[in-house]
């Protein structure tokens, strides 16, 4: 039983062991897709206590774009969603915007944010689909190689920024840190070249599973050309020789082009949906 309103301050390091005791009990689907110890101490870090308990976190940040996403969201059980979020929204936003976000974005990992978040002023954003490989089958390899691929490099990120600004729409933008950082911590990360210049990529992180793709893009011009194809086939093939046996990724519902590109390559779903949401700051 939660007696009155939460208590909320920001995270310091001396909370990180709290934090993981917190993450490990929570019944509740989590969002954890950043380096979140990194930022303990950040004015968007928000910490949640209820009789001195820690009970929720709450890591926002934006990342080169004008969209800040929920990077940490875990909540203890017995807590209701929406007594968090009124305690924790007001907080944050002010932080936010003197980072210069303008919209606040929050993947509601097993459905059960949603009607909170709706009942603040959040709106869909999308809906995403979790699929999976767990087998070495690939369809045919059409003639010849629409690329060249290589691993990438510390010197194309730059220029891999501005093809990922290209090939997806700002809330789903990555900057030139967080793809340094990708690169450095990949089990795989490839990129497609023609005649000298930067036309895809692909990155694949390690997972408790195996591998997770988190990002596969093609520049606008160089599109439907089967470099998309080429780069996947590519890493799966780097992936099963590194020993891995079983990779997903993410895609949106309704993204006909990737799913269809997906399901050639085997790929199923797998999960519930996932719905993204959003509301302005």
């Amino acid at each position: 039983m939660v007696r009155g309103l939460l208590g909320i301050r920001p995270a310091v390091p001396a909370d990180e062991a709290a934090i993981r005791r917190l993450l490990a009990r929570s019944a509740r689907p989590c969002v954890r897709s950043w380096w979140w110890e990194e930022y303990l101490g950040a004015e968007t870090f928000l910490l949640a206590f209820a009789d001195d308990r820690l009970v929720g976190a709450l890591l926002a940040l934006p990342d080169d774009s004008p969209v800040a996403w929920v990077r940490l969201g875990v909540l203890a059980p017995e807590i209701p969603a929406g007594l968090w979020l009124d305690a924790t929204l007001p907080r944050l936003e002010p932080p936010l915007q003197a980072l210069n976000a303008r919209m606040l974005a929050w993947t509601d990992v097993g459905g059960w944010l949603g009607e909170a978040l709706r009942a603040r002023e959040f709106h869909p954003l999308a809906r995403l689909v979790s699929l999976v490989k767990d087998d070495r089958r690939l369809p045919p390899a059409p003639p010849g190689p629409p690329c060249s691929v290589r691993p990438a490099t510390a010197e194309d990120i730059p220029a891999l920024a501005g093809l990922d600004h290209q090939a997806f729409p700002p809330p789903w933008w990555f900057s030139a840190a967080t793809l340094e950082r990708i690169r450095q911590e990949a089990a795989c990360f490839l990129v497609a070249e023609r005649d000298g210049l930067l036309i895809g990529y692909v990155e694949a992180r390690p997972a408790d599973h195996g591998a997770h793709i988190g990002r596969l893009a093609v520049a606008p011009l160089f599109q439907r050309q089967g470099v998309g194809a080429f780069l996947l086939r590519t890493v799966l093939t780097r992936l099963w020789e590194k020993g891995v046996e079983e990779v997903t990724l993410n895609t949106q519902e309704d993204n006909r082009s990737s799913r269809c590109l997906y399901e050639r390559f085997g790929f199923r779903p797998v999960g519930p949906r996932i719905v993204a949401w959003w509301r302005t700051l």
